[in-house]
């Protein structure tokens, strides 16, 4: 028997699909040009502040919340309308009413609290601050318009529950943006939904 031919051997066989160092080098050059391109456009991507209001407002909400049922004590979520500062803290035992449930150390400490950019806006004296270009249009909590109150408090108790909240968050620069916050009293969940 005749041996087969090493030549014809090497023919027949399929040559195995790889890349070539050239086109390596082109796959790489491409993708570092696209780097350069793409990433200071994604850097410079920035929140609007109505998207930041409305994490603050919904953070704040499901912080106050968590803290009531885990603590088995009512918490409450201050708006300091000057300032825009939201502040979770304990519900002060017994006041109720017409104060909406805000006392005086509330106020001193949302007063007294640093610049938010000082430092992390999830710890003590205060949760967040909503920006300059954001302003609530209208503010009702437990069927009062608190609009013309310097502080609004929003109470959230141990059983899940919270008081009854609607308000409308609106973007100054740009009027159009306006969204509705409802707090639903069963759950103390709250929702947004857009108005505009």
């Amino acid at each position: 028997m005749i041996p087969p031919d090493p030549i014809r051997l090497r023919r027949r066989r399929p040559r195995a699909a790889a890349f070539t160092m050239i086109e390596l080098v082109v796959a790489v050059m491409l993708v570092a040009v696209m780097m350069f391109v793409a990433v200071p456009r994604f850097m410079g991507v920035k929140k609007s502040p109505m998207a930041d209001a409305l994490e603050v407002m919904e953070s704040a909400c499901n912080e106050a919340r968590a803290r009531a049922i885990m603590g088995n004590r009512p918490m409450q979520v201050v708006l300091y309308g000057a300032e825009g500062r939201v502040l979770v803290e304990p519900a002060p035992v017994g006041v109720m009413g017409a104060t909406n449930g805000v006392s005086m150390a509330s106020f001193d400490r949302l007063r007294e609290a640093p610049d938010p950019g000082s430092g992390p806006l999830s710890k003590p004296p205060y949760h967040g601050q909503l920006s300059d270009d954001v302003a609530f249009r209208s503010l009702q909590v437990n069927g009062l318009d608190m609009m013309n109150s310097s502080l609004a408090a929003i109470r959230f108790f141990p059983n899940g529950t919270s008081d009854a909240m609607s308000a409308e968050l609106s973007w100054l620069k740009r009027g159009l943006e306006v969204k509705r916050l409802t707090l639903e009293v069963i759950t103390a969940r709250l929702s947004i939904e857009d108005l505009r």
